[in-house]
């Protein structure tokens, strides 16, 4: 389990540091596609809720702290995308090598489309309605594409990730 742990914790900070350096400043539209976001439903695809869930909050919080946002927010939007992502997860229906080709995607991407309508609905309830800078539309078609075209490289890696630590599906 150590290993597992060791992986898992050595992919998430890769991925915050490659967010933070390489695509924070790279922006579609306007808008930063957030692969924070997208690596805990990738790991949840794995159909290991408690691992996506405890790398969403780590990694949210190692790029709360790296960004102007308030501190916790990107914590609580990828714990949430991955409890919201693992329901269909359990059943198998992302599953990378049973389900039909298109379903890791969409389910992604469906992530990508309900994550900044999540970040903005919870920092406004937190007091910070100054969250909503751009267009919500381009910002959910952003990451939903991006998630989308993203979807199979991440869930391959989440994948690694949770065979190493022992944590994969049956």
């Amino acid at each position: 389990m150590s290993r597992g742990l060791v992986a898992l914790a050595f992919a998430s900070v890769i991925l915050v540091a490659f967010q933070v350096s390489v695509l924070s400043p790279l922006r579609v539209l306007g808008v930063v596609v957030m692969i924070v976001w997208l690596w805990p439903i990738a790991l949840a695809l794995t159909g290991a809720t408690t691992m996506a869930v405890g790398a969403g909050f780590v990694t949210g919080l190692l790029f709360d702290a790296q960004s102007h946002t308030p501190f916790g927010l990107n914590a609580f939007v990828a714990v949430g995308l991955a409890l919201l992502i693992a329901i269909p997860a359990r059943e198998g229906v992302g599953d990378l090598d049973a389900s039909a080709w298109w379903m890791p995607p969409a389910l992604l991407g469906l992530g990508g489309m309900v994550a900044p309508v999540l970040f903005v609905t919870l920092g406004a309830m937190s007091g910070h309605t100054s969250l909503w800078r751009s267009s919500m539309v381009a910002t959910m078609f952003v990451n939903c594409v991006g998630f989308f075209v993203l979807a199979r490289p991440m869930a391959r890696l989440a994948q690694r990730v949770a065979n190493v630590g022992g944590w994969a599906r049956g």
